[in-house]
């Protein structure tokens, strides 16, 4: 399917992004990723398929089935050159950064974008995180038995990517799961793409 969206700015960067109307200044979302191109991809799957059509993004996708929404790059991390030789760490201290440079975003056109969350937190796993995935290990079987992963772990690795998450800081938050960044960076694009985001609860 062709991509009705207009594009400006560079994508292949850590940043923030928005999506407004052509030839007006006003944003109807806000976001950030280490990675905006896959931020872009995600948003064009749904938007090509009508997906967000029945949510709180209904408005972009109204403006996209026009052909007058514009995807455009905010403002590029300082550290894009960077990005690429940066250690797990230095990566989850960005996202924390991202999100406070997003937040800015969200404060300044709250009066016109369709953000469900108007706050943003990017963390990294926490101590809490190792318990949460041994209760679901358990668990999986009994929740279901005909997938390799649940869907409850899946909904959870939606809402981490739509929030910012790489996959490779996702295969690590779930690395005893042996799911890979490959098979993550498919989840809500060509896999999984009707299940609903659920916020993980060891993110706080």
């Amino acid at each position: 399917m062709k991509n009705k969206m207009e594009v400006v700015g560079n994508i292949y960067v850590p940043g923030v992004y928005g999506m407004r109307v052509k030839d007006t200044e006003e944003f109807l979302y806000v976001g950030s990723g280490s990675e905006i191109n896959d931020c872009l991809s995600r948003h064009c799957f749904y938007l090509k398929r009508g997906l967000y059509e029945d949510t709180n993004k209904s408005i972009l996708q109204e403006k996209y089935d026009l052909g007058i929404l514009v995807f455009e790059v905010i403002k590029e991390s300082e550290y894009t050159e960077l990005f690429k030789d940066m250690s797990v760490k230095q990566k989850e201290a960005l996202q924390i950064a991202l999100g406070v440079l997003e937040k800015f975003y969200i404060d300044m056109y709250k009066e016109t974008i369709c953000n469900q969350q108007m706050f943003v937190k990017k963390h990294s796993s926490n101590k809490n995180a190792g318990t949460t995935m041994k209760r679901r290990k358990a668990n999986l079987g009994k929740n279901n038995p005909n997938s390799k992963y649940s869907e409850s772990m899946i909904s959870e690795i939606l809402w981490l990517k739509m929030n910012g998450y790489t996959s490779k800081q996702i295969e690590e938050l779930y690395s005893e799961y042996a799911i890979k960044d490959t098979y993550i960076y498919h989840i809500g694009v060509s896999k999984w793409i009707h299940l609903e985001p659920v916020k993980p609860s060891f993110i706080a």
